[in-house]
């Protein structure tokens, strides 16, 4: 029968306390990042803010070009439910009052319901970008019938605001780390207490026999 190494006792319960340490700190991240997020308020008038009285309001492509800045008024109200992703960020199809359809990266928080139902946008800016396929072929699959009218460009209406927490991507990476530590931890300490001759070695050496 195995015998059960004693030694590794506190070794492995080193392990479990680190590792338990990395998946606390990872669901801690999620909530701080989810709470700046939803607290951090940007500047009227800045990209990704509310608009301010002098932003222009646009309802085509061809308006959008004439200014640097601006917002939309839209009958698109769901536009934010649709999210494709690329590049660890959303965005989002937004159909323009002209009826053509741009990408845009949106700021949620600073969206509002106008109208009864109609969508304020935030304010955007036009940011020269080749729309990679992956954000063309999703656009397919969440509205069937869609097409971007313009693939050079998106419009920017993100600007500094904060990302919240994917918090699905946060715990694989996390999870994935709390495994490695666990294994670091446990045969780590281990090595290190043999080291200073204070644990028995992992693979003690066995005595030659005499001759």
């Amino acid at each position: 029968m195995t015998k059960i190494r004693l030694d590794f006792v506190p070794c492995l319960l080193i392990g479990v306390l680190l590792c338990w340490l990395t998946i606390f700190a990872g669901q801690k991240y999620v909530e701080m990042a989810d709470e700046r997020y939803e607290t951090q308020e940007l500047p009227q008038g800045e990209v990704g803010g509310v608009p301010a009285e002098d932003t222009p309001l646009v309802e085509s492509i061809a308006q959008m070009k004439q200014h640097d800045t601006f917002y939309v008024i839209t009958d698109d109200e769901n536009y934010e439910m649709y999210h494709l992703f690329y590049d660890d960020k959303e965005w989002n199809p937004l159909e323009l009052p002209s009826g053509e359809v741009v990408c845009v990266r949106n700021n949620r928080k600073a969206s509002e319901t106008v109208d009864g139902y109609k969508k304020q946008t935030p304010v955007g800016k036009i940011v020269p970008f080749e729309l990679p396929e992956t954000l063309i072929s999703q656009l397919d699959d969440e509205r069937s019938g869609m097409v971007f009218a313009d693939t050079t460009f998106y419009v920017d209406m993100f600007g500094e605001a904060l990302d919240s927490a994917n918090e699905d991507d946060i715990k694989f990476k996390f999870d994935a780390a709390a495994v490695i530590l666990l294994f670091v931890g446990t045969f780590g300490s281990h090595m290190l207490g043999a080291k200073i001759g204070i644990l028995p070695p992992i693979f003690p050496k066995r005595k030659k026999e005499q001759a």
